[in-house]
């Protein structure tokens, strides 16, 4: 009869698994969730100890940690997220206000103004109503560069 406590064990590190990957989304806590689970089976047969059932969840906990947390990592966190921002990437648009190698101008995407750079190795003033390329953007400013 003093077995019967470690289903609440189990469950109880279960839900704190769970809960703790829930917060922090790193692939970590949830292959201890799973060592639970199956501890949790084998704890509600009264003949197995819970030493066994331990052995069990941690053996269960680190083969899923060490085998599958890097495949789950790799699918999950490296999908490549395209935005509406890469469609304006390599667009050519005109400029508003002059832009120089130390000062921004503007340039009009859309009927929206953005400010503007000029790429690093650009050392040669764009003048207004020039057209540019958009080469990338670093926060909401775009880098442009002067068509040759």
């Amino acid at each position: 009869m003093e077995e019967y406590y470690m289903v609440w064990v189990w469950l109880g590190l279960f839900i704190t698994a769970v809960v703790i990957e829930a917060i922090t989304q790193d692939l970590v806590s949830v292959w201890f969730a799973f060592g639970a689970i199956i501890a949790l089976i084998f704890s509600a047969f009264p003949v197995i100890p819970w030493y066994v059932q331990l052995i069990v969840f941690a053996f269960v906990s680190l083969l899923l940690l060490i085998l599958t947390r890097p495949i789950a990592k790799r699918l999950l966190f490296n999908a490549v997220r395209y935005t509406n921002i890469d469609e304006y990437v390599g667009k050519r648009v005109k400029v508003i206000s002059d832009i120089s190698k130390y000062e921004n101008g503007e340039v009009r995407i859309n009927d929206v103004i953005y400010s503007a750079s000029l790429l690093e190795e650009e050392t040669e003033t764009i003048r207004a109503d020039e057209i540019v390329e958009i080469v990338t953007f670093k926060g909401n400013k775009v880098i442009v560069r002067k068509i040759v």
